[in-house]
């Protein structure tokens, strides 16, 4: 067990530690002058505030909109209840780099959204800016987004004990009251730690301002800045900016989690069925969510609707359907081999983080070495880090070397998708390995197996689901990662299906096309692999958290 220890801790400090090391170094070597020369360049300067500034209106707009959809959810009774619990995950099934293509085009000056609302008289004129620069990616990331808090949040109103509630409605508290003083403060540690991965998912999307050809945003001035990387070191220190950011806010974050943890104790624990509301409340309220969940996958739409459309061009809906871009997709070179190769790296991604993750866990549930809250740090230490940083010190940490990802991204690019995924595996196996009798174990130690053994024997049976659940999530989430492949490849026979639908996506002719018929296709394998996670883990909803 401990050269197993010693192996995964190896790994982890050559693929997560040293790499971001290198970046801070760098950038010191540099200068720290340079900050300030950069802070005086107008369009960088501007970069840096259109960011953060960006960041911080889609993470309050996301929580205006998840803290009463949450509440609901939870506290209130009407039909189908459940079905709508499920449908607000949707939008997490694409990433908004997909989602942006078709985005793009239904929110521009003479798209359906500006001839439904003229058509309906609601304005004269088309509104310019809602398809075109940071306000359409705002709409973008908040529809995209807002799930993550909703659910964080969800996850915490129900953990509040019922009778903290009761007791307070006892004792006269008005419902504005009870909410502030005992449901708003419970619920606050689920929603900080939605809102810092809302915030820095919006800080750090490459993907939606390429397609939305914003440059003036942090992420896009690093991608920019790999082309002269060795003469123009503004993105050591762009990429710098932004893991501090990312890292303070994360142990900010954890800080305020660990102080905040409140639980309501009592003796027995009780049950607080949500209020039945009338019957014409219950319908309000199914039209209201209806019509938000309809908004809410406006994205999801225009990328099946641009998939299909063969002519659409002032119209609300296209005037011609034609399914000849999903045939496109196994004949263009370039979505051929996306497609291909996202598969493959995918699948040996999802297998590798299935082999890691049970490693890990086994460790960390059930070994006594020194030093294993180091490895657990190290397996964690991702989450803090933007995906983007990732992949910037990939290229300049490893460049020179045979894995190059300039001559032979391959292996670079799936260590990528290991070490974004693997805390959210490693996390799933630890608390399956806690909910197994140790007793197990140890009976088939006493017969004579080995450790080994008794873990391919004993263990891994008992963790079926919990890792097929983990090799689905894996694979899924690999398929469809944006910047580690926009980063890290450059040559056409390595493209994942993020840079295939880049590529295709800046082509004028049939490329947007077969970009959202690749993009829907990746659409409905998130969408099968949620439903079998579903049905492996048996839970109604996932709770996402730092």
């Amino acid at each position: 067990m401990k050269s197993l220890f010693f192996a995964l801790l190896l790994f982890l400090c050559v693929f997560t530690v040293y790499p971001v090391l290198l970046i801070f170094y760098r950038s010191a070597s540099v200068s720290i002058s340079l900050f300030y020369v950069l802070w005086s360049n107008i369009a960088i300067r501007e970069s840096i505030i259109n960011s953060i500034f960006l960041a911080v209106c889609v993470t309050v707009a996301a929580s205006f909109v998840a803290f009463p959809l949450a509440f609901v959810m939870c506290f209130v009774k009407f039909p189908a209840k459940n079905f709508w619990r499920k449908s607000f995950l949707l939008p997490l099934v694409v990433p908004p780099f997909v989602s942006a293509i078709g985005m793009r085009h239904i929110l521009s000056r003479f798209g359906p959204v500006n001839l439904a609302l003229m058509k309906c008289g609601l304005i004269n004129n088309p509104i310019d800016f809602l398809g075109t620069g940071i306000t359409g990616i705002f709409i973008l990331q908040v529809l995209h987004l807002y799930p993550i808090v909703y659910l964080n949040v969800l996850s915490s109103f129900e953990n509040i004990e019922p009778s903290c509630i009761e007791s307070a409605k006892n004792l006269g508290a008005s419902f504005f009251q009870t909410f502030r003083k005992i449901i708003f403060p419970l619920a606050l540690p689920g929603y900080f730690a939605g809102a810092f991965l809302v915030f820095v998912w919006s800080l750090t999307d490459l993907g939606t301002p390429i397609v939305f050809d914003y440059p003036m945003l942090i992420p896009v001035v690093i991608f920019q800045s790999l082309t002269d990387i060795h003469s123009n070191p503004s993105g050591y220190v762009l990429v710098v900016f932004i893991c501090a950011i990312a890292i303070v806010f994360f142990f900010i974050t954890r800080y305020i989690l660990s102080k905040m943890s409140f639980v309501g104790i009592v003796r027995y624990k009780t049950t607080m069925e949500p209020v039945q509301m009338s019957t014409s409340a219950s319908i309000f309220i199914t039209i209201c969510l209806g019509i938000f969940l309809l908004i809410s996958l406006l994205p999801h739409f225009s990328v099946i609707l641009n998939s299909i459309s063969k002519r659409w061009f002032f119209t609300i809906f296209p005037d011609k359907f034609t399914f000849i871009y999903y045939l496109e997709i196994f004949r263009h070179p370039v979505a051929r081999v996306s497609l291909i190769n996202s598969t493959i790296y995918s699948l040996v991604a999802g297998l590798l983080i299935v082999f890691l993750s049970i490693s890990a866990g086994w460790i960390l549930a059930r070994a006594h070495i020194w030093g294993k809250n180091i490895l657990e740090s190290l397996i964690i230490f991702p989450m803090a880090v933007p995906g983007i940083v990732f992949a910037f010190s990939y290229v300049i940490g490893f460049s020179e070397t045979i894995i190059d990802p300039r001559k032979l991204p391959v292996f670079l690019l799936i260590v990528a998708y290991v070490i974004r995924r693997l805390p959210f595996a490693v996390r799933a196996i630890v608390a399956n390995f806690q909910q197994i009798d140790i007793s197990c174990e140890e009976a088939a130690l006493n017969l004579g197996a080995s450790r080994f053994k008794t873990l391919i024997r004993v263990i891994v049976p008992m963790l079926r689901n919990g890792i097929i659940a983990g090799f689905v999530f894996s694979f899924a989430f690999s398929m469809m990662e944006v910047s580690s492949g926009l980063i890290l490849v450059s040559k056409q026979e390595f493209f994942p299906i993020a840079k295939g639908i880049y590529q295709l996506a800046g082509r004028v002719t049939d490329g947007p096309y077969i970009a959202s018929a690749l993009g829907t296709l990746g659409m409905l394998i998130s969408f099968i692999s949620l439903l079998l996670i579903y049905k492996l883990t048996g839970k109604q909803d996932i709770s996402i958290s730092v």
